[in-house]
Formats: structure tokens, C-alpha cells, sequence
């Protein structure tokens, strides 16, 4: 099933289920499920990585939205931005419906309910300036017993190779697709990028300094371009101790970019 509307019915949800949550400092508020799909640092980073420079960069697709967070904070930090956010998972759709309505979003962010296998998913090909995803991260292994969890967090009918595709779909030519991802499948994205997308730009996220390899990676491209890889600094979450370093702390609480995006 699929489903968007402007004036879109917000499906009840139990409230024991939902924690009451916020980003950016406040200045997004976030319902979520208590035992489920939990919004992490990555959907922030994500959204920070998001830049509009011109009226060509204001359509953004989300895909696979979960709960809205990545979407909701790049409505927040920038004013001009017309995002669409698609979900499969009935709850986690649900919840991304409410946020919108308790963030006064309604009209900036859209959401879409279904699968992006359905060919009648109700979404036009190359219609979007940019597009943001936060891909399950892991192809298998043990699943998680919670099965919205498991659902968020490993590819199941769609995987990597089907996300990054459909993103590559969806963006206009010379548009921009951006992927957090774990840093160990970087060789994967650049191979399933390789000869459709370019002027990438590859930002490590290092969990401690000290780390041997970072944690994950964003990987940012636009679509029928050929220019160099940009490898970036990128940024270090924590300090020794695992507390948050100042540069991250400011992200994570203002509604800003990262260095060098």
C-alpha cells in the first residue's frame, strides 16, 4: 500500500509505546517507539550534510524516512527546503505523520507510505534536486527479535544495490544523492555509484581519535557527473572518555552544517 496526501490522516499510536524525544537542541520534537527503531546521531549528521544553494537544490526526497528525523531536521535548519519522506513500516509511518503535525511541518514535509520495490509507489522519477537515505547497514546475520528494529536495520527485499538505485532514480539529472553508511561498505557504494554519479565527496565519521577506522561514512555524488573523489577530514564524534567534542556537541544542538558541506 502506498499512500501520501497533503492533508494526510495521522494514525493513532499507542502512547505507552512512544518516548517523547527532541533533536537539534529542542528545536525538533520526535515521537518514536520505545522498544523499536530509535533515531541515532547518523540522521543528524545526515541532515547537516544537506546544503541549498540555489532553487534547484529545494526538492529533497528522504527515503526510507522511519520516523522523520533526518527530514525534519533539514526542514528546520533550512527554511526554503520541500522535503518527502517515504516509509515502509506501518508504526514508523504513523509516528513520522504525527511529527510533522507537532513540528508545524505540514505543507514542507510530505509523507509517502510504502515500499520502494512498488512500481506504483506514488513518486516521479527524477523529480527530486537532491535525495538522502540512511540504508539498513547490515546485509545479514543474527535479526533483531524486534521486528521493527530488524526491519530498520538489515536489508530484507530491498538491499543496498535496490536503495541506491532507487535514490539514483528518483534524483534529476546533475541532482545530488547523500548516504550514511558503515564506513566498511564504502568499497560497495563507490562500486554501485561508479560510472552513474560523480563529484562524490566521501566525510568519515570517527567515533574517538584514536579509532583504528571511522565508525561510518557519508558519501555524497551527483548523478550523470564525472568528477574526482573529494576525501574529506570528516569529523570525530567522541573524546577519550566517549563524550561528545565540542564540534559534534554543536551540531548535534544547533541547526547547522557540517565542515565542508
Amino acid at each position: 500500500m502506498t499512500r501520501t496526501d497533503s492533508a494526510f490522516h495521522v494514525p493513532d499510536f499507542a502512547e505507552e509505546r512512544i518516548s517523547h524525544d527532541f533533536l537539534l537542541g529542542g528545536s525538533v520534537t520526535l515521537k518514536q517507539p520505545v522498544d523499536g527503531y530509535r533515531a541515532a546521531v547518523d540522521a543528524v549528521l545526515l541532515a547537516a550534510s544537506v546544503s541549498i544553494n540555489s532553487r534547484r537544490d529545494q526538492k529533497i526526497l528522504d527515503v526510507g524516512a522511519a520516523v522523520g528525523s533526518a527530514g525534519l531536521c533539514v526542514a528546520r535548519r533550512l527554511p526554503d527546503a520541500e522535503v518527502t519522506g517515504v516509509e515502509l513500516q506501518d508504526d514508523l509511518y504513523a509516528l513520522f505523520c504525527r511529527n510533522i503535525v507537532e513540528n508545524d511541518l505540514v505543507g514542507r514535509v510530505t509523507p509517502v507510505h510504502g515500499d520502494i520495490n512498488d512500481r506504483s509507489l506514488p513518486l516521479v522519477a527524477e523529480s527530486f534536486d537532491q535525495v538522502i537515505s540512511n540504508p539498513p547497514f547490515y546485509a545479514g546475520g543474527t535479526r533483531p527479535a524486534n521486528e521493527s528494529r530488524a526491519k530498520a536495520h538489515q536489508e530484507g527485499t530491498a538491499d543496498l544495490k535496490d536503495w541506491i538505485h532507487f535514490c539514483l532514480k528518483m534524483v534529476r539529472q546533475k541532482g545530488r544523492i547523500t548516504i550514511v553508511h558503515r564506513a566498511d561498505h564504502l568499497d560497495r557504494i563507490i562500486g554501485l555509484l561508479h560510472g552513474r554519479a560523480g563529484d562524490m565527496t566521501i566525510y568519515p565519521i570517527w567515533s574517538k581519535a584514536s579509532a583504528d577506522a571511522p565508525l561510518r561514512v557519508i558519501v555524497s555524488a551527483r548523478k550523470g557527473v564525472s568528477s574526482p573523489v573529494t576525501l574529506r577530514r570528516g569529523i570525530v564524534l567522541h573524546d577519550e572518555a566517549g563524550v561528545y567534542l565540542p564540534e559534534c556537541e554543536a551540531i548535534l544542538r544547533v541547526p547547522s552544517a557540517l565542515p565542508g558541506f
